[in-house]
């Protein structure tokens, strides 16, 4: 196809900077590509190797050198096409010697763009500037690794504020964050500790003039902001003693070694006598100030993108990126491609309705023109909710593949990865071959098997892999056996592992002992014996795939779930290399007592970092074949930017889901820090609405834009926008109403479930497979001991546990006629009515908690102190004595946690106990114990304390005060004024205890201050409804799983179906 005549103008530009606004679908890539060959071809005396193009992944970095490659087969070298972050590298790693002594790079590390561990990928060929002497060995972290490094050193950053007793690391995502923010705007420590102490100035010189509670509130912000400072040097520091680099300061660095050797910066300057950006919208200060330094007059840069589609601010990419390029190269050309030669006419008018609402623009830019005729209307189907919408698109899928349509020419995109839920259920229903791209294998069945498996072989205590393992069908243990091994160990208390040792220790025989003689539970308890002997000298690469021998995978194992495993060896395999070449990521003690020394790669090691892995958000992508001709492709719309498709699906564009809801930073960057162009007060609303225009253009010839408007309920401010343009609604539009589908019948509602269709995915890519059921066939010449094992179940049945299954069954528990709740069963149920069944009726046990270790200690003390009181005797030394004696140390992660829970409750105590001294009331009762009888429930509990309140006017009785004891974060009204637990309290004090309980009380030790409530007659009665309600639902079985913000937080995961993708 022949350039238009925007196109070749912007190919056979000159010298000077040059801007290209290519709207979606202009020929973007073919251009820059194009332009890098007509320079070469062109330029007297220009070499491949004076060309240098950036871009923001290897993906198009990749395509950009095969395009390359193919317009210009012959060359003897190429041009040096990289992303930032790998040339960055590049640079600094080749000037190492101007670093300070141990402060080099070498490739030991990912691509910046990827993981930690990976070899770094530069270009067609290296750059030859500037040489230089061979660098020291220095990692590069990317970010998981770094919140990895910093959460195993907390106890060195001199936290304060920024810190959470029961999450150490809750807050290090929102500080690398900000840290990360700083490196895109070259903010170092030493800056960032000037604007703190001008803050403080500030402060001081008003604080005469403040009330009490705003300087108190504005001293605290500046308390934070020194803390912040203190840790950011902090972790920087760190992170250099231990000899490494996080990827995010490779750019920082190379501006800062421009700027320290001029010559260095004009060696390269002199080498690239042109450069080109692709998606330079994405772009962050710091990379512009790298392209302010490596550019030279007369300033031969083309800069490629498209304000419309900028959609990675929470990447760091600036606002005003263009803006900063007029900025930094003035007198620059600015070239429009905005023919469009992807979709439709149609597509096209409802596109620019939608971007045309961002005032924001580049000014002067052009409607898009489309090279196409007009085509159907944009579709706009509306459902009263989600599973009617996702039985339609479903439905319309199948419509168009009967007309002729392939599988493969249709995406579904979407705004978050929970929206699909619903449709990849419908889609398995129905059979419909899907690929979602983008997830992570540790979410798969088997590696949530394997590494149950690897816990185990660890720790054979842990009662939810125990759990896990159990289920598979291949050690024939029964459901009913099982709970009662929970309830031994609950009236024991002790682990699930010791009631079966206990069962199958000799002795007299006994019918538990029958029952289990009759599993292969032997087996299992030898296999894990075997491994964890061998773990004692094996690397967890040896011992992983000794475990999958063992296990026989290769014999059961589709070929889908062996390159999930393949993956997740790799991924062993990459951390024994990077753990061997930077120890000090195994824990600080590598620094310290075991320096010098090389970790022994175990399975205890992995699994010490693996567990902080997971907590900083890691994951593993599997790399599969792509098919996507036989598959409808299933995305976010982020990651379908720079795809297109014949027929697009944008779904659920309904409130609060499309556009989102804005998510404050935890930690807010001071716009007093920032560098480039200060953001517009609806930044997220604009940016919001360019990711639905990306939405809407990657269709070519058909779009649907699905809504869900519940009865009384508004729709997203897009339908709106789309609608109340008259032409474009009348003529563009095709509005459809989808009626009331009903509920999709599933295993378990929310779960993934079992696999129906036999195409998998993951990590992006996809591939179609053999089904499920012809892979488990018997295969020939299979050993008598694997027959005898499995015996007739087939190989997957053998190897999976059928975790929703199972989670789905009623329970074995028989409820009774009274079923036995308290307040906090209640708010488990109501938080998750799975979570409630596992501990509950299934009986479960979990591990000890911190948190919950700490506040029985503290609420033991706290009683102490009454009775010593009582005798006259409460001193603090009396109670610290008492508290340190009643100290445990089960359920902490690390020290460092412990001692500061133990610092932190002596703390609280300390205060406790002064107040305490100035109230001369005693209470009446400590830890009163109730059980109310409400019919068809028993509600118990126990209160804390109850103290007398002096009578008011006209009382016939004694009122008392109802007080609960808080450990955890101080509680507001709002909480005290909601709290199911205290009008708990009130009822059984009232019905049961006959008591008039007027005010209820929370006591928040960690700020030694109460909030006060009460309940009236309509409260009472509207709790025991609550009650009821929830009685009822639980003897309706229903159980179905919520997932949510609480599931970070709950044990059950790993044993959860909704967190299992199994299909």
């Amino acid at each position: 196809m022949l350039l238009n005549p925007e196109q070749l103008r912007a190919v056979e530009y000159g010298d000077g900077p040059l801007l290209i606004i290519a709207g979606p679908g202009s020929g973007k890539t073919r251009v820059i590509t194009q332009r890098i060959v007509h320079l070469l071809e062109h330029s007297p005396g220009l070499e491949p190797q004076n060309v240098l193009a950036l871009t923001f992944t290897e993906k198009a970095a990749g395509e950009m050198q095969s395009r390359v490659r193919q317009a210009l087969p012959d060359l003897a070298a190429f041009p040096h096409i990289s992303t930032f972050h790998a040339f960055a590298y590049e640079v600094v790693r080749s000037q190492s010697r101007y670093f300070a002594p141990g402060s080099s790079l070498a490739p030991a590390g990912a691509d910046p763009s990827l993981r930690s561990g990976q070899a770094l990928k530069v270009g067609a060929t290296s750059m030859s500037v500037a040489a230089g002497t061979t660098p020291d060995e220095r990692m590069l972290l990317d970010k998981e690794d770094v919140w990895v490094f910093l959460r195993q050193r907390l106890d060195r950053l001199g936290l304060g504020f920024f810190q959470k007793l029961a999450e150490p690391g809750a807050f290090l995502h929102a500080l690398n964050d900000f840290f990360s923010r700083c490196q895109d705007e070259l903010i170092e420590p030493e800056d960032f500790e000037r604007y703190v102490q001008a803050a403080e100035r500030a402060f001081l010189e008003k604080a005469g003039k403040l009330d009490a509670a705003e300087r108190a509130l504005e001293e605290e912000e500046i308390q934070k902001k020194k803390e912040l400072s203190r840790v950011f040097r902090n972790s920087r520091r760190l992170i250099e003693q231990a000899g490494s680099s996080s990827l995010g300061s490779l750019i920082p660095e190379a501006v800062r070694l421009f700027d320290r050797e001029p010559e260095v910066c004009r060696r390269y300057r002199n080498q690239f006598r042109f450069v080109l950006v692709d998606e330079f919208q994405d772009t962050n200060y710091a990379q512009v100030e790298l392209l302010r330094r490596l550019v030279a007059p007369p300033f031969n840069i083309t800069a490629v993108g498209d304000d419309d589609q900028a959609i990675y601010r929470f990447r760091g990419a600036s606002h005003g990126a263009f803006d900063m390029f007029g900025q930094v190269f003035p007198g620059h050309e600015t070239i429009f491609l905005n023919r469009n030669y992807r979709s439709t006419e149609r597509v096209l008018r409802v596109a620019d309705v939608v971007i045309k609402k961002n005032g924001d623009r580049h000014p002067g830019k052009p409607e898009l023109k489309p090279d196409r005729d007009e085509g159907c209307p944009v579709y706009m189907p509306t459902s009263p909710d989600y599973v009617s919408e996702a039985n339609w698109v479903a439905e319309e899928v199948q419509r168009l593949v009967s007309k002729g349509v392939s599988y493969g020419d249709v995406a579904v995109l979407y705004r978050a990865h929970n929206y699909r839920d619903r449709l990849v259920e419908e889609f398995q229903r129905r059979g419909i071959p899907f690929a979602i791209r983008g997830l992570s294998v540790l979410s798969t069945v088997i590696i949530r098997d394997l590494l149950a498996y690897l816990n185990l072989v660890h720790s054979p205590h842990d009662n939810i892999s125990l759990t896990r393992v159990l289920l598979a069908p291949r050690w024939n243990f029964p459901e009913e056996l099982a709970l009662e091994v929970r309830v031994q160990a609950d009236r024991r208390r002790c682990s699930l592992y010791d009631v079966l040792n206990s069962f199958s220790g000799g002795g007299s025989r006994t019918a538990p002992t029958n029952r289990l003689e009759a599993t292969n539970w032997g087996s299992l308890k030898q296999l894990l014996d075997d491994l964890h002997w061998a773990s004692q000298n094996a690397t967890v690469t040896s011992l992983f795939n000794l475990l999958c021998e063992r296990l026989q995978l290769l014999s059961f194992l589709d070929e889908r779930d062996l390159r999930y495993v393949n993956a997740f060896a790799e991924f062993l395999r990459e951390w024994e290399e990077k753990i061997s070449k930077f120890p000090a990521l195994a824990g600080p003690e590598w620094e310290d007592e075991h320096a010098g020394k090389t970790p022994a790669k175990n399975l205890h090691e992995f699994l010490f970092y693996f567990q902080h892995y997971l907590e900083a958000g890691g994951k593993i992508e599997a790399p599969l074949l792509e098919d996507r001709a036989r598959a409808v492709q299933m995305m976010t719309v982020h990651a379908a930017k720079g795809l297109e498709f014949p027929v697009v699906f944008v779904l659920s564009v309904a409130s609060r889901r499309f556009p989102c809801n804005e998510r404050k930073a935890v930690i807010e960057f001071p716009d007093e820090l920032r560098k480039g162009p200060l953001p517009p007060r609806n930044i997220h609303t604009q940016e919001e609405r360019r990711l639905f225009f990306v939405a809407l253009t990657r269709a070519q010839d058909r779009l649907y834009v699905s809504s869900v408007v519940a009865p009384g309920k508004k729709p997203s401010t897009f339908i709106d926008d789309l609608l109340r343009d008259p032409v474009v609604a009348a003529r563009d539009i095709e509005r459809l109403t989808v009626t009331s589908y009903g509920p999709v019948a599933v295993i378990l509602s929310g779960a993934k479930n079992p696999r129906s269709s036999s195409l998998t995915r993951s990590g992006g890519t996809t591939e179609i497979l053999r089904s499920a059921q012809d892979d488990s066939k018997a295969r020939d010449g299979e050993g008598s001991a694997q027959k005898e094992l499995f015996g007739d179940l087939s190989g997957l049945l053998a190897v999976h546990p059928p975790i929703a299954e199972w989670a789905g069954r009623e329970p074995e528990t028989q409820l009774g006629e009274k079923l036995r709740l308290s307040a906090s069963s209640i708010e488990d149920y109501e938080v998750c009515p799975l979570k409630f069944k596992f501990g509950h009726f299934l009986r479960i046990p979990t591990g000890p908690q911190a948190a919950l270790t700490f506040g029985h200690i503290m609420h033991r003390s706290v009683r102490r102190y009454f009775e010593l009181r009582a005798r006259g005797e409460a001193t603090f030394e009396a109670v610290k004595d008492f508290y340190e004696s009643s100290w445990r140390s089960t359920g902490f992660e690390d020290e460092y946690q412990e001692q500061t829970y133990k610092r932190t409750g002596l703390e609280q105590l300390r205060a406790f106990v002064e107040k305490q001294g100035h109230n001369e009331i005693l209470p009446q009762s400590m830890e009163t114990s109730f059980s109310l009888d409400l019919g068809e429930v028993l509600l118990e509990g126990r209160i804390d304390q109850i103290s007398p309140l002096t009578p008011r006017a006209g009382e016939n009785e004694d009122a008392v005060e109802l007080i609960d004891y808080k450990t955890g974060k101080p509680r507001s009204q709002k909480d005290a004024d909601g709290s199911l637990q205290l009008s708990v309290y009130a009822l059984a004090a009232q019905e049961e205890l006959k008591l008039k309980p007027r005010r209820l009380t929370f006591y928040c030790l960690s700020n030694n201050q109460t909030v006060h409530t009460a309940r009236s007659e309509s409260d009472l009665k509207a709790v025991k409804t609550r009650v009821l309600l929830v009685a009822d639902q639980i003897r309706q079985n229903q159980f179905p799983p919520t997932p949510g913000f609480a599931c970070k937080f709950c044990d059950y995961r790993p044993i959860c179906p909704a967190h299992e993708e199994n299909f």
